[in-house]
């Protein structure tokens, strides 16, 4: 499997939900088995976890500083786009 895939492209759309644990049981359970069947998806899964794990550690205060909020949302825009953006 590529990550070109259908497969693959639905699971990287909802790989954010399925971090922040917002799919339904049946949805993340189809997640987790295309990451468990897919090296690609799951590569890009343990990126953005990881991601989340240094924003976590670095950012002990209750609410990250803004210029951190909006690099983030940035980054997030940049890859969704990038991910959406059809192969040339």
């Amino acid at each position: 499997m590529t990550m070109t895939s259908p497969e693959c492209a639905i699971a990287l759309e909802r790989l954010y939900q399925f971090l922040d644990h917002e799919l339904d049981d049946a949805d993340a359970d189809a997640i987790r088995a295309h990451l468990d069947a897919c090296e690609p998806c799951l590569d890009a899964y343990g990126v953005e976890e990881h991601i989340r794990t240094l924003v976590r550690r670095c950012c002990t205060a209750s609410k990250a500083p803004d210029a951190l909020r909006v690099r983030v949302t940035q980054v997030t825009t940049m890859t969704v786009v990038v991910r959406q953006t059809p192969a040339g």
